[in-house]
């Protein structure tokens, strides 16, 4: 456990130092034009390039079923009046594109920084050449407390001053009430859980930053493993408010789907996700709602990354029993 502990804090310290000297890149904002649709982004993330490079695989897929699904892909099909095409040997869904633009972000993890000469930054370097924009960002909050010494020694980055203001993970928490650490329980023991919990433990949290996108109207996030096979256009006219008349509302085809609970689509939607019932222990219709966290579409706001942040700061996530974060829910992968 002791060599767990330091190996944590040691990564978690690397992490932190790496924005001593580097800052996130700023995102020019998009093109537009009243001739152009609004461009949806799409988020991946990288935390770390292991040497069987599988991921980069998914990465080309995912983002080539992207630009197949996306305003301005022009099926093959449609390219050449010198070959026959039979229409039947093309799927029914997918690659006729969509009426929203795209652009295509990967967060990256320091660990998998391009900027890495060696093989580690491998897989994001790839990822640029095929289309993918690289950004860096830093966590929200880091895992462990920044040490003083070091922090204030030398010329650092505006980065590196907030994240040394953020504290560390759970250093806002209550000293009493129901979210409190429990008697007993060692002040490490939630920061451990996060740094070895679900795939990726802490890293995970770089897929926050998609609120961030603040220079789109709408932020898609999804895993490697993912692949668009058709169109998400309904999805977001919903989320973006623009069906005003109740008719038009009642005609949608999202509007038919279940439903667990009654949805104003008459209203803008600052978020959708899908429910994973694989990851809640004895799954059941009144079980807390396990949601499949590669895959989010979210309205980018700073104000709901500073809650997160917030959220962090307190960490007020309850182990004995598991009732996680705030008592509101728990039991799934990877609900730390």
């Amino acid at each position: 456990k002791k060599s767990r502990l330091i190996k944590a804090i040691g990564e978690s310290y690397k992490n932190s130092f790496f924005w001593k000297v580097f800052e996130p890149e700023k995102i020019a904002p998009p093109n537009s034009s009243d001739d152009l649709p609004p461009e949806i982004a799409y988020v991946t993330t990288l935390t770390k390039c292991g040497g069987h490079r599988g991921s980069i695989d998914g990465a080309a897929v995912l983002f080539h079923s992207i630009r197949r699904n996306s305003y301005g892909w022009i099926p093959m099909q449609s390219q050449s009046d010198s070959v026959d095409f039979d229409s039947s040997l093309w799927p029914k869904y997918g690659g006729k594109g969509g009426k929203y633009r795209y652009k295509a972000y990967v967060i990256v993890d320091p660990q998998a920084s391009p900027t890495i000469k060696d093989k580690h930054g491998d897989c994001a370097r790839f990822m640029q050449s095929i289309g993918w924009t690289v950004l860096h960002r830093p966590p929200l909050v880091p895992l462990f407390e920044i040490p003083t010494g070091e922090a204030s020694s030398g010329h650092s980055s505006a980065s590196f001053d907030e994240l040394v203001k953020a504290g560390y993970i759970g250093v806002q928490r209550p000293k009493t009430g129901d979210t409190a650490r429990r008697p007993g329980e060692h002040p490490n023991k939630l920061r451990m859980l996060m740094y070895n919990d679900g795939c990726c433990g802490d890293t995970e949290l770089l897929k926050l930053h998609t609120y961030g996108l603040v220079g789109h109207e709408l932020a898609v996030h999804l895993d490697f493993d993912s692949l668009i096979l058709r169109p998400m256009d309904d999805l977001f006219d919903v989320m973006l408010g623009k069906q005003k008349d109740d008719k038009v509302v009642e005609s949608l085809s999202i509007a038919k789907l279940p439903q667990s609970k009654p949805v104003d689509f008459s209203r803008p939607i600052d978020a959708a996700f899908t429910r994973d019932y694989n990851s809640v222990k004895s799954p059941s219709p009144k079980s807390p709602v396990g949601y499949q966290g590669g895959f989010l579409i979210v309205r980018p706001s700073l104000t709901v990354l500073e809650r997160y942040r917030k959220i962090l700061q307190r960490g007020e996530f309850s182990l004995n029993p598991r009732k996680g974060w705030g008592n509101k829910h728990g039991g799934f992968y990877g609900d730390a």
